[in-house]
Formats: C-alpha cells, sequence, structure tokens
C-alpha cells in the first residue's frame, strides 16, 4: 500500500529544511519551539520563508517625500522667478496718473507760458529719472501760431514786465491771456492741483529793489486769483545761476542724457537770452565752491558747475556796443554826458537813423558797470537818448563786437585781456567751459534769422551776416519777415561768434547750436515735479527704483532657475538610486549567522504549491 500524502498533511508531524530539503520527522511548530532560544523567537517573529511573510516597504516612503520636496522646491524657483520678471517688465508699462505743471516764465523780451503734463514713470527709458515730462498742446494744430519773422511757436505777450514798472493795467493785460491759454491745455478737474510758477529773470534782475518787490506783489495779485495752484514762493526772481541749472536739466532731458551716470555722456549749456547768457556743464568733481551744483532728482544724481554772464545777453550786447562808442566820442572823459548825441555805427545798415535809449550809456562814468561775471549793476541809472546813425563797415562792426565780449573793457584795468589766451568773457573765479556744448535761445534765434541750420558752421554766419550789413536799410527791412530788432543782426552775427571762440574759447567742433524748443522752463518742471515725488514717498529721491532690477541679473535668475530645475526633474525621474526601486525577487530575513542579514529566497517544492508524493 502506497503512501500519500499532502503537504498541509505532513505539516502536521513533519518539517522541511529549505536549504538543504532534509525532512524532520515528527516535529511540528510547537516541538520546535521549544528547541529555539527565547532571542531568536523574537528576532525570527517578523521572518517566514513564504510569500506572504516578504519584508514589506517602510511605512515613511522616502521616495515619496522627495518627490514632495522637489515640488515645492521648484515651486519656491518658479514664483522667484516669476517675482523677479514682473519687477523687471511692469517698468515697461508702469506709469503713474498724469499731473500738469504751469510755468511763466518773464524775460527782457517778453512774458512766455508754458504748460507741461507729467507722470511717474517707472521705465528706464529716462535712465534714472523716476519721471516723464511732455509739452503741451500735443497736437501741433492747437499749437500758437507762429508769428511773422518769430524763431519761436509759443504763447507770448510783451513787453518784457521791467517796462510795466506801476503799470497796474499793463501788468494784468501782459499775465491774463497766458492764464487763459494754460487752462484750455488743462483738463478743468485738474485746474486746482496743477501747481503754477512765475518765475523771472535777468529783465527783472536788473531793476532796483522796489521796482522788482511792486512787479512780484502786483503778479502774485493777479496769479494767486487764477484757477491753478499757486503760492507766494512759487512767484520770485530766480538768480542766474538757477536759471543756468535749469536750462541744462532741460537741455540732457531732451538729449535723453539726463540720469544715465557715466554710461552716457551729457551736454553742456549755452542759454543766451536777452540779458545775459547762462554756461552750465557737468564736472566729475567739484571745481569750484561758488558755482558747483548738485542735481538730485529721484536716483539721477549729477556734479554741475553753473553760471551766468550778466550783460552778455543779445539785448545788453547791443547796448554794450552803443556804451563803448559813446565811451570813445566822450574821449573817456568823467563829464556829464549830454542826454541828446550822434554816434555812429559800423553795425548799423545805410540809410539808418533812429533814436537809441541807452541803458548802459549813463552809468559808464558812474561807479557801476554792466553786470558781467555775476558783479552787480548798482542801482539803475536813468536811459541816455542817442540817436543812432548807420556807417557800416564790417572790420569795424567785428572788431566791436568782439570788444562787447571782452571783460576787461569794462573793468577799471591798466590794459585789455587778450582774448587769444583767455576766454576774455570770463573772470578770474570762474571755471572754464568744459566739454561739448548745446547753443540755444540766442544762438538758435540769430542761425533762425539767417535761415541757417544747425549744421552750419560759425563762419557760415559770419558770412551771411557781412552780406546782410552790405544791404540799406530799406532793402534789409523787405528781405525779412516784420520782427523786432532787425537792424540788430548786423551786431549779433559776428558777437555770438567772437562770444564762443574769444569769450569761452569754445572750439567749433565742441558746439552744436540747439533746436528753439529746449527751454530752461522743462528744467523747472523736471526738478519741481521731482521735489513733488520726493515729498510723496517722504524720501530724498524716489522710491520707484528701489526695487528695480538689471536686464542681465533679471536673465542670471531665470538661467538658474531652469536649469536647477531641469535637473531636479532628470533625477527624479530617470536617476532614483537603485536600491528605491522594486527588486524582481523578494527580500527575506537570513536566519543564519552569517555576515549578511538579507538574501534572495531561493526556489523550493515547499514554496511552490506541488503535492509531493511518497512510495
Amino acid at each position: 500500500m502506497r503512501l500519500s500524502s499532502s503537504l498541509q498533511d505532513l505539516s502536521t508531524y513533519s518539517n522541511i529544511d529549505p536549504e538543504n530539503g532534509r525532512l524532520n520527522h515528527g516535529i511540528d511548530a510547537r516541538t520546535r519551539a521549544k528547541f529555539v532560544p527565547p532571542s531568536l523567537q523574537k528576532e525570527t517573529a517578523g521572518s517566514s520563508f513564504s510569500k506572504q511573510k516578504a519584508l514589506q516597504p517602510a511605512p515613511f516612503n522616502r521616495r515619496r517625500w522627495l518627490r514632495i520636496a522637489t515640488v515645492i522646491f521648484c515651486i519656491f524657483l518658479l514664483i522667484l522667478s516669476l517675482y523677479v520678471c514682473s519687477k523687471y517688465f511692469s517698468s515697461f508699462w508702469s506709469r503713474g496718473p498724469s499731473q500738469y505743471s504751469v510755468i511763466l516764465d518773464s524775460g527782457s523780451t517778453g512774458t512766455r507760458v508754458y504748460v507741461y503734463e507729467w507722470s511717474s514713470d517707472n521705465s528706464r527709458h529716462h535712465g534714472n529719472l523716476p519721471l516723464v515730462v511732455k509739452s503741451l498742446p500735443k497736437d501741433p494744430q492747437r499749437r500758437p501760431i507762429l508769428r511773422n519773422g518769430r524763431a519761436y511757436r509759443r504763447m507770448e505777450t510783451e513787453p518784457g514786465l521791467h517796462k510795466l514798472v506801476h503799470n497796474t493795467s499793463g501788468l494784468k493785460s501782459a499775465i491774463k491771456p497766458l492764464l487763459q491759454w494754460a487752462e484750455k491745455q488743462i483738463p478743468k478737474k485738474a485746474h486746482k492741483s496743477t501747481p503754477l510758477y512765475f518765475y523771472a529773470t535777468a529783465g527783472l534782475r536788473r531793476l532796483p529793489h522796489a521796482d522788482s518787490t511792486w512787479l512780484m506783489d502786483n503778479a502774485w495779485l493777479v496769479l494767486k486769483n487764477s484757477s491753478f495752484l499757486c503760492q507766494k514762493d512759487q512767484v520770485r526772481i530766480i538768480s542766474g545761476m538757477e536759471e543756468a541749472y535749469y536750462g541744462w536739466i532741460a537741455l540732457n532731458y531732451h538729449m535723453n542724457t539726463l540720469g544715465f551716470g557715466k554710461s552716457k555722456a551729457t551736454f553742456g549749456s549755452l542759454d543766451l537770452g536777452g540779458s545775459s547768457l547762462q554756461v552750465t556743464f557737468e564736472t566729475q568733481n567739484v571745481l569750484h565752491d561758488k558755482t558747483s551744483l548738485n542735481l538730485s532728482i529721484g536716483a539721477a544724481k549729477h556734479h554741475l558747475s553753473a553760471y551766468s554772464l550778466s550783460g552778455y545777453g543779445l539785448n545788453d550786447a547791443f547796448d554794450k556796443s552803443v556804451a563803448l562808442l559813446l565811451k570813445k566820442h566822450t574821449g573817456n572823459s568823467k563829464q556829464k554826458i549830454n542826454e541828446k548825441i550822434e554816434l555812429a555805427h559800423p553795425c548799423l545798415h545805410t540809410g539808418y537813423m533812429e533814436e537809441y535809449r541807452c541803458t548802459q550809456c549813463a552809468q559808464l562814468d558812474q561807479d557801476g558797470s554792466p553786470m558781467v561775471g555775476g558783479k552787480s549793476m548798482g542801482k539803475k541809472a536813468p536811459r541816455t537818448i542817442i540817436t543812432l546813425r548807420g556807417v557800416p563797415y564790417w572790420e569795424d562792426c567785428a572788431s566791436l563786437a568782439k570788444s562787447a565780449v571782452n571783460l576787461s573793457e569794462w573793468l577799471d584795468s591798466n590794459g585789455g585781456t587778450d582774448c587769444t589766451k583767455k576766454p576774455c568773457a570770463l573772470s578770474d573765479d570762474l571755471p572754464h567751459p568744459y566739454g561739448h556744448f548745446f547753443a540755444m535761445s540766442g544762438f538758435y534765434v540769430v542761425f533762425k534769422f539767417f535761415n541757417l541750420s544747425s549744421e552750419a558752421s560759425l563762419d557760415d554766419v559770419l558770412q551771411k551776416g557781412h552780406e546782410f550789413c552790405e544791404k540799406t536799410w530799406e532793402d534789409a527791412k523787405d528781405s525779412v519777415p516784420p520782427q523786432p530788432f532787425i537792424e540788430q543782426y548786423c551786431f549779433r552775427a559776428p558777437y555770438i561768434v567772437s562770444l564762443l571762440r574769444d569769450g569761452l574759447h569754445i572750439d567749433d567742433t565742441e558746439v552744436v547750436i540747439g533746436s528753439g524748443s529746449i527751454t530752461w522752463t522743462l528744467g523747472v518742471a523736471l526738478a519741481e515735479a521731482g521735489a513733488l515725488l520726493s515729498r510723496k514717498f517722504e524720501i530724498e529721491g524716489s522710491l520707484i527704483f528701489s526695487q528695480k532690477f538689471s536686464l542681465s541679473f533679471v536673465i542670471v535668475i531665470i538661467l538658474i532657475s531652469l536649469i536647477v530645475i531641469f535637473a531636479i526633474a532628470y533625477c527624479t525621474i530617470s536617476g532614483i538610486p537603485r536600491c528605491f526601486h522594486k527588486s524582481y525577487l523578494p527580500l527575506v530575513k537570513n536566519q543564519n549567522t552569517g555576515s549578511s542579514h538579507f538574501r534572495f529566497k531561493r526556489w523550493s517544492p515547499i514554496n511552490s504549491g506541488f503535492t509531493l508524493g511518497w512510495p
């Protein structure tokens, strides 16, 4: 009889060693456990040779936590990159609401009004400048009509306010039309918040204190009743240094060189008015305490040297030429000058004969001299009425213009300054101009009169002036549109050339005649708007640039973030260490006393599920 039994039956009385295949008959699990030490029982309690007893994964899944940490880190990098990008690219569309400024320029020839629209700007289109300014009106059809013979298209009233002392009705007539025009350029709802500035220049600086005070007080009475926001300290006479400072700001903003630091060289400005010349240029170091200025608008900072040469404007220069002729006519005597005298002027046309009121002639033999080199005029003297007769002679005219430039002609010096050796328009305490310059205002007016472009040379001006001087007075008047001071352009041509070459020692290649659209009032709008922004943020400068990033920094952050994210993603998907992958064979606890605690489970008939038959 053959015995046949299944493994289930066999397990009740025998056990098979899976390593050597030997049968242990009659020994069940309970019996076998008696011979196993307690320590081994605990050690092997969780071990078994069956598949159900294979080693289970640890409850703390390291791979899952690695993925979570990777995702969190990638999200952090993405947020950082988006933040940096938003800070940088938002500058291209970040701009504050529009605000406005109205500026009245009271000069020696008239009073002009300028309206500007400005807003805070977070872009770098103007370097570190925190705002953008535009002149109004934007539509050319709404701009003031260009009157015949005028170089500028602007809203202006004449004469200058210095001729309206104690003339209340004339003062109102000069100011009110300008305010009415400005009101039409600005939305009505913005009138009350729009600041109004009234700045007077050299035309009023030369007046006696009592006269200038009367003009400012009465101008304030008119301005404070306007629809704009005007305070008393916004109605004043600015110094020549301030005028030069504002002119430099306007020029370099127009040329887009303001606020770029050393990356863009700035231009010096030569602003020639009717009474004075303003000279401003940037310096790396402080050149002179008297002329040094520090410009700070937001993060834009520049070190400037600025001064005003009073008496060197176009109108005052011609006045000096008459005074020089009178001085020569009287033999430099100290006797009282006859109020009615006739002088032959080499820069006037044949056939010209007109009365001229000379301002500087009456004080020629007094303690004061024309206000030049920053020196004051002293008390105002009565004007001397002189009859000027045209006796044109070009060489004498050029020599007279050079004498009007030479400062030593007006000082009590034994000998005149040699203009070939030093800038003869400058006193010893003024720094010499340095760099490349734009010549504006009066320089532009002279070029415009002779139909010369900015590319024309100074020699072209002399040639045009010479040709114009040879015309008779009647022909000269008919050759140009009606305009003031036609008779003076024969003198103005050699004067501006001598002023640049002899008075300032500026080489022809270092000066460009600027556009007539650049005025110092734009500099006022920029400076005052920058001050408003600074007060708004309660710091010196603007907070707009406190968190700005450069393009290179943005690119570096983005590249680093992308590299790290791709590297982590690659390691997570393809580069996990093999110990974290599932094995093809289960690992079991090794009960032997060998050095290895784990081994691969070998095949055994007990684990196979087959039935064994015994003979």
